[in-house]
């Protein structure tokens, strides 16, 4: 009790002190937090929400510090925070970090980050093996919230009726793509994808296709989608997976099809074969001749 009773004040002088004007001092506090986050002392946290809570808003205030190496020390933090937060605290964290993606005053790489550090600390599921307890409470709190923000668009906290936010991985009338969320999504799936129910893979997937068949996707959002995609399709029952193939069939024959789009569209088939060539392999009969073909014409001869 003892240790504990020292430890919670050591990080209540820590957490009073991420106020201060000094940024070096906000930079050894947090210095000091992650110190305390990594050792045993830190054990009781998972019991203690309230004091779980106060770190956890510390930090994600910490993350909008005008200072970079403040904020880069907030997020090592965020790794070993979570696996000692409560489920009951996880969910709003990752809610705030959420809306704070959608923000147009602060530079949103930094609440994208923080969702990849927090969805790669997370128990995750191992291959062949049962869901553990503390796993399947994980991917609750993802399913619940980080999905359905990627995918979008969902009700704004505002008190205006009927307004939403629109998902991470589509559009922004400003910024265009984000290749940050896409980041989040990729990590999302190469962590959990096992637990990913049909509904949210299919979501998934149709969000990161809107990007591959956008004409307007620049080059490295594009690769970024791509490579979710690879992802993604791993996780996809072969039901779902015959869907994909025919949407990718339609687009090839669409009378509308620009050279950029069928170049992204052979990126894809590229990029699908590559990840899950066994589960794929079937496919490519139906695919290959509109890859060939296109190869074959004059104004498209860097794909090859």
């Amino acid at each position: 009790m003892a240790d504990r009773q020292a430890t919670q004040q050591s990080l209540n002088a820590l957490l009073s002190k991420l106020d201060d004007p000094d940024a070096d001092l906000r930079y050894m506090s947090l210095n000091d937090l992650l110190g305390i986050l990594t050792s045993p002392n830190s054990a009781y946290l998972p019991h203690d929400q309230h004091s779980s809570t106060r770190i956890a808003d510390g930090l994600l205030k910490a993350l909008d510090d005008q200072h970079g190496d403040v904020q880069n020390q907030a997020l090592k933090c965020l790794g070993p925070l979570v696996v000692r937060l409560p489920f009951e605290s996880l969910t709003p964290l990752l809610k705030k970090l959420t809306d704070l993606t959608a923000s147009q005053t602060i530079d949103t790489s930094v609440p994208n980050t923080a969702l990849r550090v927090i969805v790669n600390a997370l128990p995750r599921p191992q291959p062949g093996q049962p869901a553990a307890e503390d796993e399947n409470m994980a991917y609750s709190a993802i399913s619940k919230v980080l999905i359905p923000r990627l995918t979008g668009p969902t009700p704004s906290p505002s008190a205006r009726r009927g307004s939403v936010i629109q998902g991470m991985l589509e559009k922004d009338s400003s910024k265009g793509f984000s290749s940050d969320a896409i980041d989040v999504s990729i990590q999302t799936v190469t962590c959990f994808g096992s637990l990913l129910n049909q509904t949210e893979l299919t979501a998934l997937q149709k969000s990161v296709m809107s990007i591959i068949d956008n004409d307007t996707a620049g080059t490295v959002v594009t690769k970024r989608a791509l490579s979710a995609i690879s992802a993604i399709v791993l996780h996809l029952s072969d039901h779902q997976l015959n869907e994909f193939v025919g949407e990718l069939v339609e687009s090839f024959q669409s009378p509308q099809l620009s050279t950029v789009h069928r170049r992204h569209l052979i990126a894809t088939v590229g990029s699908i074969a590559r990840s899950a060539p066994a589960k794929f392999g079937p496919h490519l009969p139906t695919l290959a001749p509109f890859v060939f073909s296109a190869v074959g014409e004059e104004n498209l001869q860097q794909v090859a």
